[in-house]
């Protein structure tokens, strides 16, 4: 019997990412925090046509993780480090682990705090919409990449099977998201709009200097990307995905903390370094954190 795929954060994209492959035969089990349960619960996957598909997860305790052919870590960027570290330690070091949060940060960190494992970051643009305990709607379907960051290895077989390509720049591509988040993100949380809403003229000027800012921290970092073409990213993702709330506005929305800091933190913490002003980064920052819950 094939191996499980692990999947770490049972949150809309980890009920998604279990749905789709359990469409392709392919079983997932999801890892809960500590002091969760061992049990096996129906979940239901309503699909882009509207149909509904119905299948049983395995949710399993840290402890119970079992040998699996990847472990995908779909939780916030936040929870990323602290989700995944205390499972190493049950994987072999030719486990692909799949990190697949926003942001920029975690994946650098993991990978260069431990080497001995086969680290890959992926970035996925689909829409899924969490409807209860164990219920997830695809609500948009997105392009999904993953790379290696230790250059070792095929893509994952589980991850081509569900429409994963690799990308051996992969980083680059996770700049693009990330250029993308810093623009959409904290000015959709910060004006409690839907995407589309930016598109208007009043943010236009507001959105270039987020593009100009993040251009000079990118070239910092030797990652090619001109401010215009920042500006027009952002831009399309903002009028493709209108009627979309962020994920930053359900965070704030719902009291709960916000991937702020592996987005625009990452941006003025790399510009701090390079001794670069990224002004409305800062801001963006420093306003978003005020948001937080007391």
């Amino acid at each position: 019997m094939a191996e499980p795929v692990a999947i770490v954060g049972g949150g809309a994209i980890g009920q998604l990412m279990a749905g789709l492959l359990a469409q392709q035969g392919i079983e997932a089990v999801i890892i809960g925090r500590p002091g969760s349960h061992n049990e096996v619960r129906a979940h239901q996957l309503t699909t882009l046509e509207g149909e509904r598909f119905h299948h049983k997860v395995r949710h399993l305790t840290p402890d119970a993780l079992p040998p699996s052919q990847a472990l995908l870590v779909t939780t916030k960027a936040y929870q990323a480090q602290e989700a995944a570290t205390p499972l190493l330690s049950k994987v072999t070091g030719d486990t692909p682990i799949v990190l697949l949060h926003n942001g920029l940060g975690p994946q650098q960190t993991l990978a260069r705090d431990f080497p001995e494992h086969n680290w890959w970051a992926g970035t996925l643009t689909d829409g899924a919409l969490r409807q209860g305990q164990g219920a997830v709607k695809h609500t948009g379907l997105g392009q999904r990449f993953a790379g290696s960051l230790r250059h070792r290895g095929p893509l994952p077989e589980a991850l081509a099977a569900i429409g994963f390509e690799r990308d051996d720049n992969i980083e680059l591509r996770l700049w693009h998201k990330l250029a993308v988040n810093a623009l959409i993100n904290p000015l959709t949380a910060l004006h409690r709009c839907p995407n589309g809403e930016l598109t208007q003229a009043r943010y236009l000027p507001t959105l270039t200097r987020l593009s100009d800012e993040l251009a000079r921290v990118a070239a910092s970092q030797g990652v090619p990307m001109e401010a215009q073409e920042i500006l027009a990213l952002g831009l399309k993702v903002a009028e493709a995905t209108a009627q979309n709330r962020s994920s930053m506005l359900s965070d704030v929305e719902a009291g709960r903390p916000t991937e702020i800091e592996a987005i625009s933190g990452f941006v003025v913490a790399l510009a701090d370094d390079a001794g670069i002003e990224v002004p409305t980064h800062r801001d963006n920052l420093d306003r978003v954190r005020a948001l937080r819950p007391s």
